[in-house]
């Protein structure tokens, strides 16, 4: 089950219908796997629909448009490429995260002339600090998109090839939108809550691979002052997000 074809298909057998049927036509089934997809799309920051774009700076600009088709205060990582110059990360230690926009504005105020570099999440605009002086510099950020909406049959989904019980859970819950009134309706709320299930055990076993690559140690000295032996060095790196 990878094409959107598929999926559709997967929702008429489901409800024991044909492309014939007047009470779920096809039309009606094509937006509630769309809406299925977006629900399912929104659950976790799943690692396809990670995203890198690249722009160059205004001149005297302090704040920058998200990008047409990312999440909402999704950006967590930014960079800057000096013409000529090496690409430098902003943000904070260790891991180059942004200052909540209330801590930005703080910052800009308590150390107008710093020149460390910070940067910030506003919604759908992201924030730099130094202020840039120069059109000629790059700025490369790194969010998550949202999901495309399936249009043709040949159309696939972030789970298609790699994770088919996701596409599984997108039928389950397409379902689960066109449920009737009565039993049916009961029926829907545990087709729904089996596709979140799927979706969950999916999310936890990519959280198990990406924790091999993570740091688990805090990134401060600890110093155990109830112990006899000399103090540990705990020095390490604090996981980045969920």
């Amino acid at each position: 089950m990878d094409l959107f074809s598929d999926l559709i298909q997967g929702v008429q057998d489901d409800k024991t219908i044909g492309e014939e049927s007047t009470l779920y036509p096809p039309a009606l089934i094509k937006r509630a796997i769309n809406r299925a997809y977006r629900k399912a799309g929104a659950l976790f920051p799943w690692p396809e629909l990670m995203d890198a774009k690249k722009t160059t700076s205004t001149a005297n600009q302090e704040y920058y448009d998200y990008p047409q088709g990312w999440r909402s205060n999704s950006i967590w990582k930014l960079t800057v490429t000096p013409s000529g110059g090496d690409e430098v990360r902003y943000g904070e230690d260790p891991d180059g995260s942004p200052l909540s926009f209330d801590d930005y504005l703080a910052w800009k105020e308590d150390y107008p002339d710093d020149t460390d570099k910070k940067w910030a999440n506003q919604w759908r605009r992201y924030f730099i600090w130094p202020i840039l002086t120069v059109a000629t510099s790059t700025i490369t950020i790194w969010g998550q998109m949202v999901t495309t909406t399936l249009t043709e049959d040949g159309d696939v989904t972030i789970f298609s090839y790699s994770a088919p019980e996701g596409n599984e859970a997108i039928v389950l819950e397409a379902v689960a939108i066109l449920k009737a009134k009565g039993e049916e309706e009961k029926a829907g709320e545990f087709r729904s809550l089996e596709a979140k299930q799927i979706l969950a055990g999916m999310w936890g076993k990519i959280r198990q691979e990406l924790a091999k690559y993570e740091k688990i140690q805090p990134m401060f000295d600890v110093q155990d002052f109830y112990s006899n032996t000399t103090s540990v060095d705990m020095r390490g790196r604090f996981n980045r997000r969920v």
